[in-house]
């Protein structure tokens, strides 16, 4: 995982849909709750998926991309 990203289709939309699931954010990236994340996966039942998720979060702990003491995951929003 090199970085989260999310395209906006229209300016500031990203911030009204990912509103329930921020836990901070900037202009460009959001901090969202990465069991929220899990949850809109629709995999949250498959165990080995889940554990794969949060593994790779902690790979990318040392980058900045995650906060495993506070289960979040940064995504960097992309202008489309």
């Amino acid at each position: 995982m090199r970085a989260f990203s999310i395209v906006e289709e229209e300016s500031g939309s990203a911030g009204k849909w990912l509103a329930p699931i921020t836990l901070s954010q900037t202009e460009q990236e959001f901090w969202l709750d990465a069991n929220a994340v899990i949850e809109l996966s629709g995999r949250m039942d498959d165990q080995v998926w889940v554990g794969d998720f949060w593994d790779m979060l902690a790979s990318v702990e040392a980058s900045g991309y995650s906060d495993m003491q506070n289960k979040r995951v940064k995504a960097h929003v992309e202008k489309n």
